[in-house]
């Protein structure tokens, strides 16, 4: 198996970057929200994909220079999905005219996905990561994503019969 290595500051900041698109996402979803109760998850969502993003930043200014030996071993088919999550992005499965063309159900779906994706993502990270720092915000963002996709996936139960 081949292995390719990644900076942790590459790691994170695909996070960070995961975090601000989640964050932008779920902006856009809010206003478009008709029902007041997805309306408020979405907007909970917003804000604490903001914070995550701010934790990662955080993460990043104390990580040691480019130098360090602080760096993830990842396979090959591990870096081919990194590299894929970068290039698709996890939350651009919205039309091109942007997410008012969607209802409600439809960002809801969006939002399972991505946050499954999310998930994988920084399960991966996880196992890969050789800073102990890095590994415990990682373990911390992957259990707040897990209630993430529950409260999501128990919306969207609810959505398909309200809409």
């Amino acid at each position: 198996m081949v292995m390719k290595f990644l900076s942790d500051s590459e790691v994170i900041t695909v996070a960070m970057n995961l975090e601000e698109e989640g964050a932008k996402f779920y902006e856009e979803a809010a206003k478009i929200s008709k029902n007041k109760e997805t309306k408020d998850i979405f907007s909970r969502l917003k804000k604490e994909e903001d914070e995550h993003y701010k934790t990662f930043k955080e993460l990043l200014e104390t990580l040691p220079g480019a130098d360090s030996k602080g760096y993830f071993d990842i396979s090959e088919e591990i870096s081919a999905y990194l590299n894929s999550l970068v290039d698709s992005g996890v939350f651009k499965n919205t039309p091109k005219a942007g997410i008012k063309q969607l209802g409600e159900a439809a960002a809801l779906r969006i939002g399972v996905n991505a946050e499954r994706d999310s998930i994988l993502f920084y399960t991966q990270a996880h196992i890969a990561s050789t800073n102990p720092q890095g590994r415990e915000v990682l373990s911390r963002i992957i259990d707040i994503e897990k209630e993430h996709l529950v409260t999501l996936t128990n919306r969207l139960r609810i959505a398909r019969k309200l809409f």
